[in-house]
């Protein structure tokens, strides 16, 4: 079991210590944010501050408790997507700049077949 989690850490350093440093931040976001939600009072800073986010949930205070709550959760599995997508595309790219330099090199010797063939 150890071997496996340090295989994984070996193998994909950026995203392990993305979901590290996102668990640790969003594990304390995540009480923090409600309680503020609470001692505010959702009602009070509804009507002030959020009016844009009044007219997406209605006047129900419980979905915004929830909001506040499960979008911690959304945020990490959303940004460890993003981070898995981005490191697909540099993959891509990669191979593609691989190939790239091979078609090149294998460009310029049949450009230059007659200079390579006068070393015989």
């Amino acid at each position: 079991m150890i071997r496996s989690i340090f295989k994984i850490i070996r193998r994909f350093p950026e995203q392990v210590f993305l979901f590290v440093f996102n668990s640790s931040i969003f594990a304390w976001l995540w009480p923090s944010g409600s309680d503020i939600a609470d001692r505010i009072g959702v009602t009070a800073a509804w009507q002030e501050h959020v009016p844009a986010m009044q007219n997406f949930f209605g006047q129900n205070s419980q979905a915004i408790q929830g909001f506040f709550n499960h979008s911690v959760v959304m945020w990490l599995i959303g940004s460890m997507i993003i981070f898995g997508v981005i490191r697909f595309v540099k993959g891509i790219i990669k191979l593609g700049l691989f190939a790239l330099i091979i078609l090149l090199g294998v460009y310029l010797v049949m450009q230059n077949q007659e200079i390579l063939s006068s070393f015989k």
